[in-house]
């Protein structure tokens, strides 16, 4: 009989996505520290607010979560659905949505959210039979650049987020609460702002037109030569192309469902 626990302990959590995304479409070859580190603490999941179902006493599916607050809005979000490949189509991840659902209109959230990759067809399917609704992408970028650039004037966080919270775009794993956690750099580049950590443009924020040179040329004034970018705007993709970006084939919906 299967029976589901919120809140397990970090090795039972662990141990159970290993198993549930043993096949995949992307490897996740962690140790249970790059476990914590990642998928915990920098991605903002929460094993308080997660749940496990138990086929017994043996843990079988895993719905990984996290909240945050966003404009205003608190925000619920799947960070992980893995269920062990002997036990799918039992209807055990309706099973932990239902708990997952439950808890999050219990503690008040008004919205739950996910990512699911484009081309995962039984996830997606089941996730718009649970109710959400596809309502944005999220393309990744990467560009190498040997131009090497005088270093760009830093600005004060506070001036970086005065912008930020204005602009609209947002991807749950590049905001305001990573950065900081990343200890993130910002810098202004005409009308632009920029925040900038690990070989990656957390975001953008300036005016749609130029936001595909503007990452460019960021990027030939800060050290190294290769980095990453992701984008929801699909008005900016074909121009980040355009300036040498290269797009890979992975892409991700965006997924929401109101609680109000």
């Amino acid at each position: 009989m299967i029976h589901i626990q919120r809140a397990p302990d970090l090795k039972t959590a662990y141990q159970t996505m290993q198993d549930g995304f043993q096949d995949y479409l992307i490897p996740l070859h962690l140790s249970e520290a790059e476990f914590q580190k990642r998928i915990l603490e920098r991605d903002g999941n929460q094993l308080e607010h997660s749940f496990i179902a138990y086929h017994g006493e043996k843990p079988v599916g895993l719905w990984l979560n996290g909240w945050k607050e966003i404009d205003g809005q608190r925000i619920m979000r799947c960070g992980g659905l893995g269920i062990s490949p002997q036990y799918r189509r039992l209807g055990i991840a309706k099973a932990l949505y239902q708990a997952q659902l439950s808890h999050a209109k219990e503690i008040g959230m008004d919205e739950l959210m996910l990512e699911v990759i484009q081309g995962n067809d039984p996830a997606i399917r089941l996730y718009q039979s649970l109710h959400y609704k596809i309502v944005g992408e999220i393309g990744y970028f990467h560009l190498t650049d040997e131009h090497q650039k005088s270093a760009l004037p830093a600005i004060e966080e506070t001036e970086f987020l005065k912008q930020y919270r204005g602009q609209g775009e947002y991807i749950w794993q590049q905001d305001p609460h990573v950065m900081q956690r990343l200890q993130a750099n910002y810098y202004q580049l005409e009308e632009s702002v920029v925040a900038v950590a690990e070989a990656a443009l957390l975001s953008v924020v300036g005016p749609t037109e130029h936001k595909a040179r503007h990452a460019t040329e960021v990027v030939r004034h800060l050290p190294g030569t290769t980095y990453h970018y992701q984008s929801t705007d699909v008005q900016v993709w074909e121009a980040l192309r355009s300036e040498g970006w290269i797009q890979r084939d992975l892409k991700q919906y965006i997924m929401r469902q109101s609680l109000k």
